[in-house]
């Protein structure tokens, strides 16, 4: 489950609605599922950047100037989630997904543009933007994680006019950081299971390279379906939690 749940990662984003639910069935205490996710997320997606990074599929400077936002975000959410009841996190759970689901419906009716990397005016206007992006994606990340991948490639898509390719890659950047800031917290606090979350961590991490490499290879219609497929997977989970 956690190697199609890097596949999907690397092509889309999304994996995360895969890999949280594939813990929590398992048995893992919540906090604990929190954190081995966290784990295999951030060394999945950083194996997928990789690849986007090699072909140059990143815009880095507007990316980086995310970041900072995303630092920010992801050290707030993931301080408040830690303190949060079982039953509470459940809530979060679900409105997210619902969010999510709202997010991807809207963004399937759009047309993706083709001008693939493009370089931002150096002012403040787009310098705001960025950050602002980067603290929501942060916050998201830390109060839910999966799909926020998704969540990035519409944004960028959106806001700043990037084609497929370019708005996953620079997505991807955001969720390192911001996975990376979470990590730490649950590593502190000891709630990973590493017997776990190693090996799974590892499925994963082939599973992204090899979904980033299809990506690369066959284009945007690849990514547009997979972006449809995290959708109903999202929609029957939302469905089974509230019933």
């Amino acid at each position: 489950m956690l190697f199609l749940a890097g596949m999907i990662d690397g092509i889309s984003g999304g994996g995360g609605i895969i890999s949280l639910p594939t813990y929590l069935i398992a048995g893992i205490p919540i906090n604990a599922a929190y954190g081995c996710n966290k784990l295999q997320s951030f060394l999945g997606t950083s194996a997928s950047l990789a690849k986007y990074a090699k072909c140059g599929l990143v815009d880095w400077k507007p990316a980086l100037i995310a970041c900072c936002g995303a630092i920010l975000g992801a050290n707030v959410s993931t301080h408040v989630m830690m303190h949060l009841t079982a039953s509470v996190k459940t809530w979060i759970i679900i409105a997210a997904m619902c969010f999510i689901i709202t997010l991807m419906l809207l963004t399937c009716k759009l047309h993706f543009t083709d001008r693939g990397i493009q370089k931002l005016p150096n002012n403040k206007k787009h310098a705001v933007q960025c950050i602002g992006l980067g603290l929501l994606l942060g916050m998201y990340d830390g109060f839910f994680g999966p799909g926020c991948g998704t969540v990035a490639l519409m944004l960028f898509s959106v806001i700043f006019k990037y084609d497929m390719h370019v708005a996953v890659g620079n997505g991807k950047i955001i969720i390192v950081v911001s996975n990376l800031i979470a990590l730490i917290s649950y590593i502190r606090s000891g709630d990973i299971l590493y017997a776990v979350a190693l090996p799974a961590s590892a499925a994963n991490i082939i599973g992204s390279y090899i979904g980033a490499s299809l990506a690369v290879k066959k284009g945007k219609k690849l990514v547009y379906r997979m972006l449809i497929l995290v959708t109903v997977i999202l929609l029957i989970q939302t469905l089974l939690k509230l019933i």
